[in-house]
Order: C-alpha cells, then structure tokens, then sequence
C-alpha cells in the first residue's frame, strides 16, 4: 500500500481568511508599489508565492489563475522580533503588508465572516498562518490534485507553487513514478472498486489521504527499473507537452503507452486488461 512507501500526503494550506491571504496579481503589485525601499520590497515579494486552488489542476497539468499567497509562518515574528513589541515589528518590517492586511481586521466587509483578529486558523498573531510544519514541502518536487474528480486528475509539479486547502500535495521519493500509477487507467479503476470512500458512484473520485494510503501500488525492484523508468519519462513527457501546449494538449497516446506498462507490473491477462479497458473508467 501507497501508505508504507517513502511518500507524505498533506493537505493545501489553510488560511482561515482566503480574503487577505490569497490575493490576485493586481493587488501582489499594488502591495509591492507602495513598498518605501528595496529592502522592504525585496522582503515582501519574497513571502509572497504563488498559488493554486484545487480546480486549477488537471491532469498531468495545471492553469495558473494569477493568484498569490501571503506566507508568514506562525512562531515566525517571535522568532526574528529580537524583544520588540509584536505588532511594532511587523509594522516596521512589513508596512505596505500591513496597511493590505489592516482593511480585513474585523470583518471582511460583507459582516458574513469574522476578520484576521477573530479566525480560528491563524498563528501567533493576525498577520501569521497556523502553525504548520510542513509549509517547506510545497516548494519540493511534489505531485499535487483536487480532493473530488470526475477523473484522476493528478499533476507532477517542480514549480515550488503552493496548494491551497482544495487540494493536496505528495512529497518523498518516487513521485515521478507514482504519479503515472495514479493517473494510469487500471490504478483508476482499482481505487474506486477497491476503495472504501474512494469511488462516489457516477460522480467520480474522491481522492483522500486515507483512501490513497490503501492503495497497493507495485513498488520499484531492480527487476522492473527498466519498467519504472519508461513511466518516468512518459509522465516528463506529458508534464512538458502539456506545460508547453497547455492543459487541452492531447496526449492521450503516450497516456495509453503508461496503461500497457502498468498492466505489466501488475502481471495482468489478457482477459483482465479487456475487463479494465470495457469498464469505462476514464
């Protein structure tokens, strides 16, 4: 099972407040234009990364919505305020960022939600996300996706773009390889059959944490490295044809090549491939 493998699952980040925390493009340069020095802008844009929600990834791929995230770690001001006040600090460090974060400190304008100073998911001040220690792990080579698909819609990614709390990332070793398992056709087919949680009928695929640890996978040997690393490449292929064409780029044939060679780790029948191929599975 995918579970026992060298690889950790976790979820995209979570802000408690989308509002403030993820911005657009036209407000990341409006923010980094009212910067009073270099310094300050320099340590602005290098706190803001770039984002994705779950719905902006597809198969093999992603479209970028020009959205941005704030990331400044809880514990991160106690860390670096050297006994300064708290607020004074990051005043100080980050004034552009606290003049943006300031219009969202009660509310977020609508009266539908509280602001930065009454969220429940927040650090160890407003201006800080909950503690999370896995934040390093985005800017990895990592395999990302949306929780529910109507088809396996996992994406290999070495951009270093965060995932927001609609979707999820997988680190460790492997993950070229895996992701090619994923979106393979009879892996498909076995995680919604097979799964408890993980086929939602018509509807497609719910793709959790603990639905995808119990999958087995056929892991790496030295006796189907050959096998391995034809995967490997196909899925670079893919990435690539797709990161240059964009996300409608077809490559369904060298998707297909990926399916036969999975059939041959699994040590399929003939048989069984045309039960898999007949059953409609995306």
């Amino acid at each position: 099972p995918l579970g026992d493998w060298n690889v950790n699952i976790y979820r995209g980040v979570l802000t408690g407040f989308n509002e403030a925390f993820i911005i657009d493009t036209q407000t990341r340069d409006r923010i980094l234009a009212s910067c009073r020095s270099e310094e300050e802008r320099k340590r602005t844009e290098d706190i803001i990364k770039p984002v994705l929600r779950g719905r902006d990834i597809g198969r093999y791929c992603y479209e970028w919505a020009g959205l941005w995230l704030i990331l400044i770690p809880a514990g991160w001001t106690n860390q670096n305020r050297k006994g300064k006040d708290a607020y004074k600090f990051f005043e100080e460090t980050f004034p552009a960022l606290n003049e943006h974060f300031r219009q969202y400190l009660n509310t977020n304008g609508t009266g539908k939600s509280k602001g930065l100073t009454e969220r429940e998911d927040m650090g160890d001040y407003w201006w800080e996300l909950r503690p999370c220690d896995y934040y390093p792990e985005f800017e990895k080579e990592k395999i990302i996706w949306q929780e529910i698909v109507y088809e396996p819609r996992f994406c290999y990614d070495t951009s270093k773009t965060y995932v927001e709390a609609t979707g999820f990332i997988m680190t460790g070793r492997n993950i070229t390889y895996v992701c090619g398992l994923l979106n393979s056709m009879p892996v498909s087919l076995f995680f919604k059959l097979f799964y408890a949680g993980g086929g939602l009928g018509e509807q497609g695929y719910r793709y959790k944490k603990t639905f995808l640890e119990r999958l087995p996978l056929p892991p790496p040997t030295p006796q189907n490295q050959p096998i391995v690393s034809q995967i490997e490449d196909l899925v670079k292929q893919i990435t690539q044809t797709k990161k240059t064409l964009g996300c409608s780029a077809d490559t369904s044939e060298l998707e297909r090549k990926i399916d036969q060679l999975v059939y041959q780790l699994y040590g399929l029948t003939e048989e069984e491939i045309k039960l898999i191929e007949n059953s409609g599975i995306s």
